[in-house]
């Protein structure tokens, strides 16, 4: 098991970490979640000895504490991290990169066949094992990131982004085979913003929110909590139920027969003693949403009030008065002109 007990860290003054303090159980896959600046690269590189903790930090691996040991033995160890942007080395061929990944004493003695594994595990690699690093597309390059990591038997493997910068068929590939590591019993810790791939294969989420964990749980757990789904998940909550009334009041306004602006106000009903008032009268002529922006793209809003007293019926004009008319029911009006009065 590896175990984190009140672990901070911080670049000058500014605190990446917390206060943190996470159980994560071998032969597990456990996923870290949060937004970017959250700190989850920092709490992998703290694991794998990139970044020292601040002092009273404990970082426990099978219970002896390792917050102190250089990287190289904490890779010895059995903790192997395959980092952001794969830092591979592109002059080598693959075959090269991988045996750079057997550097711990022992996974000297076991090279032979964790290479043909790793092959085995990403046959891509198995056709391009003499070709350089550099040439090899986005992917391909992943593949063998995290093929070098698994050269060195590690108990747990820190992936962080993998999936960055790949197409969404070779992100489909990417996890296709992170299941199948997780599936032998490897103990997987991801940092991934693809949330919904991480979660099919999670056994614990943890959330981080400003350096500090804000909730963990299992993947069933995260999906129902509507805050991770909203801010994760892409998912909104379910809108609460109304009664007639109050779904007409909060129903979004449309400018009849023309768009909507989603950066106005809703256009609230109007007032009994602005349906009556030259104000009133010349605020509904233009427009007016109550408060709120103009949408100078929007036709005219009108409402179908009735009159306070019969309006006398005009004569019946000549065609040719017709034809000189504008009619404004099919173009765009002006929402801070007052109507034309004959």
């Amino acid at each position: 098991m590896l175990r984190l007990e009140h672990v901070s860290v911080a670049y000058g003054k500014h605190e990446a970490l917390h206060d943190v303090s996470i159980e994560i159980p071998a032969a597990r896959t456990t996923v870290i979640l949060g937004a970017n600046g959250a700190g989850k690269t920092t709490l992998l590189k703290t694991i794998a000895g990139l970044v020292q903790a601040k002092p009273r930090s404990r970082i426990l691996f099978e219970d002896r504490p390792i917050e102190n040991e250089p990287s190289h033995r904490i890779v010895s160890a059995g903790i192997a991290l395959v980092p952001e942007g794969r830092r591979l080395f592109g002059d080598m061929t693959v075959i090269d990169n991988l045996k750079l990944g057997s550097y711990p004493e022992r996974a000297r003695a076991d090279e032979a066949r964790q290479l043909e594994k790793q092959l085995a595990t990403f046959p891509r690699l198995a056709e391009r094992r003499h070709q350089l690093a550099k040439t090899m597309s986005g992917g391909e390059q992943q593949m063998l990131a995290i093929a070098r990591a698994l050269m060195s038997e590690p108990k747990f493997l820190l992936l962080d982004e993998p999936s960055l910068g790949l197409s969404p068929r070779l992100i489909k590939e990417l996890f296709a085979t992170l299941r199948t590591i997780t599936q032998g019993g490897q103990a997987v810790v991801l940092v991934e913003q693809n949330a919904h791939q991480s979660l099919q294969l999670a056994d614990i989420v943890y959330v981080l929110e400003n350096g500090r964990i804000h909730s963990s749980g299992t993947a069933a757990q995260m999906q129902k909590d509507a805050a991770i789904a909203r801010a994760y998940l892409g998912l909104k909550a379910e809108p609460e139920k109304t009664g007639p009334a109050q779904v007409s009041e909060a129903a979004p306004a449309m400018a009849t027969g023309g768009f909507v602006n989603p950066f106005a106000r809703t256009i609230a009903p109007a007032r009994d003693d602005m349906r009556h008032s030259p104000e009133g009268d010349a605020d509904l002529q233009r427009g007016q949403t109550m408060g709120g922006f103009y949408n100078p793209y929007a036709r005219a809003v009108s409402y179908d009030f009735a009159p306070k007293k019969p309006v006398p019926e005009a004569p019946a004009e000549p065609a040719a008065a017709h034809h000189e008319s504008i009619d404004p029911a099919g173009g765009f009006a002006n929402p801070y002109a007052r109507s034309v009065e004959k």
